[in-house]
């Protein structure tokens, strides 16, 4: 697992090892063909596919810049 991964599987929550996560606030929303969303730094998110789709992420980072 990365070490930037949730330990959470949202597929199939497990609510006595992390019950707090029910609490929790979302936005819930579905892409149409042509659409992209785009996703700050540091916010966590969670993706599924309904279709066979493609997604691109890119992961680097700034030394200097992850202390900010």
């Amino acid at each position: 697992m990365l070490s930037n991964s949730s330990q959470v599987d949202l597929d199939n929550i497990d609510e006595k090892e992390f019950p707090n996560i029910l609490d929790l606030e979302f936005q819930d929303c579905i892409l149409e063909e042509g659409e992209m969303l785009y996703i700050p730094p540091k916010w966590w998110h969670y993706v599924r596919s309904l279709t066979t789709s493609f997604s691109v992420s890119f992961w680097w980072s700034d030394a200097e810049k992850l202390d900010d």
